[in-house]
């Protein structure tokens, strides 16, 4: 086919999709024009509209760009489309709006919920430019970067994104999921530095948003994560810093009660400028494992601090008391800070679950330590209890829809699962865990810690406040009244 040709038959579909949400809501939309140009709408609009950017099952790189970093969830989508520009993402979600399917949008797979089965999956891998306005602080983040593209562009000119506590995870995600930053207890969440956002709606409208422009929307997409559409870019502020203070502390197994418990004590004693993790890590008895952790239960306590060495030293001195196996803590430029937390960088099977805690007092501490402590019984995996409060405890200047903020810490579970027959006891003990420490719970999580059995309606408003959970209901309507955007932790 001449190309002229190709490029009039790509114009004429693009014309003659309807984007109106009233139409696509009522279920009313009319095909005239695709009719007489095309015939009716079909998977093939895609290939005509972006050619080579589309994969559909059978093609050759399918299977590589429908994998999620969890491999828990496994993508069978009707079609993917690899977006290169926030118009290939306009295009697809208006296309796929007429054909009535659901939407997907994946980065890197770390936080999705559901498989994208008989869906278009938005891979945004290749949307991944970063651009840094030093004299603003402040960064253009496209919808595909991960953090470590976000660190690379930042890290040279002094400048801290609000990251995690590992860069591979995309940013998009991670922020709109609220995002609880090495740097949180200083800043707070990765959602409250955000100026605005970029995105595509299920009508195919590309919208900007900020505090000025659609202010309600700017606020359900700051915590609602992938329900009102495909974020295609968001600016956020960078912080003036290009070296922390941060190392890990570990204790042998035998102390690990008697450290745990004055980890807890310590956390009320410490500056905002200290941001910290405990975890019980519990290693595989397997080759790959380094002899000296084989089969061992290891406490560690991660640190991050903003402020002077000096003062770092001094509000360590107490866990240091405690007389740790290791003790990593030292400056660390800002474009290093994985080799602090030196999170999973390969997919794999991960069976996870959280909760939130008000306060610990001893009472409380005890408790934990007999559920998740050295003589508590658990699969091979890591229990993580995140220090919250600080600017966590803070509702931004441009409030959002992430809540829950009286919590003092977070609770992770995480499991590998080595081979499908142990999903499902894995999802037991954490339940169970769950239950055994549900006095010390609030019944709240956050919207990035919810896990791939939280999908139901209950498990997912848990991650919100009520009042907020009616306004994110109230906007999803109005936003996506056909639910289209569903394969995430969906607001319905």
């Amino acid at each position: 086919m001449d190309p002229n040709d190709v490029e009039m038959r790509r114009r004429t579909v693009l014309r003659s999709v309807p984007m109106g949400a009233a139409a696509l809501a009522l279920g009313a939309v009319t095909h005239e024009g695709v009719a007489a140009a095309a015939g009716r709408p079909s998977p093939e609009d895609l290939r005509e509209a972006l050619g080579h950017k589309v994969l559909f099952p059978g093609d050759k790189r399918y299977d590589e760009e429908r994998a999620a970093f969890n491999t828990l969830v496994q993508h069978h989508p009707k079609a993917i489309v690899l977006a290169e520009s926030s118009q290939d993402v306009e295009t697809a979600v208006r296309i796929v709006a007429a054909l009535g399917w659901p939407i997907a949008v994946q980065a890197t797979g770390h936080g999705i919920g559901l498989p994208a089965d008989g869906a278009l999956l938005i891979n945004m891998r290749k949307l991944n430019g970063v651009s840094v306005d030093p004299r603003a602080g402040t960064a253009r983040v496209q919808g595909g970067a991960k953090w470590g593209d976000v660190v690379a562009a930042a890290a040279p000119l002094g400048l801290a994104p609000p990251a995690g506590t590992t860069s591979h995870v995309g940013a998009t995600g991670y922020m709109s999921g609220g995002g609880v930053s090495f740097i949180g207890r200083a800043y707070g969440y990765a959602a409250d530095r955000v100026r605005a956002v970029e995105l595509v709606t299920p009508d195919g409208r590309r919208r900007h948003l900020s505090p000025h422009d659609e202010p309600g929307l700017f606020w359900a997409v700051r915590g609602g994560k992938s329900n009102f559409g495909a974020i295609t870019s968001f600016d956020i502020d960078l912080l003036p810093k290009s070296h922390v203070y941060a190392g890990e502390l570990t204790f042998p197994v035998e102390s690990a009660a008697e450290v745990f418990t004055a980890y807890v004590a310590w956390t009320a004693t410490v500056s905002d400028e200290m941001t910290s993790l405990v975890s019980f890590t519990r290693y595989p008895d397997t080759p790959e494992v380094p002899p000296q952790q084989r089969g061992k239960l290891v406490l560690g306590i991660k640190v991050v601090h903003i402020g002077a060495r000096a003062d770092a030293d001094r509000e360590l001195r107490p866990l240091r008391a405690q007389r740790p196996i290791t003790d990593s803590v030292a400056e660390v430029p800002i474009a290093r800070m994985d080799t602090v937390f030196q999170g999973p960088t390969e997919p794999g099977a991960i069976v996870s679950s959280s909760g939130l805690i008000r306060r610990l007092d001893a009472r409380g501490t005890e408790a934990l330590l007999r559920a998740v402590g050295p003589d508590a019984e658990l699969s091979p995996g890591s229990v993580e209890i995140r220090q919250l409060g600080g600017r966590f405890a803070h509702r931004p200047a441009t409030p959002n829809a992430i809540g829950h903020r009286d919590a003092l810490f977070a609770l992770f579970f995480a499991n590998p699962a080595p081979t499908p027959d142990r999903v499902e006891p894995l999802e037991r003990e954490q339940r169970a865990l769950l239950a055994r420490v549900g006095p010390l719970l609030t019944g709240g999580r956050l919207p990035n810690f919810l896990g791939t059995e939280d999908t139901t309606p209950a498990a997912v408003s848990s991650g919100y406040e009520p009042a907020d959970w009616e306004r994110l209901l109230r906007i999803k309507r109005s936003v996506d009244p056909r639910n289209l955007f569903r394969i995430n932790h969906n607001i319905r």
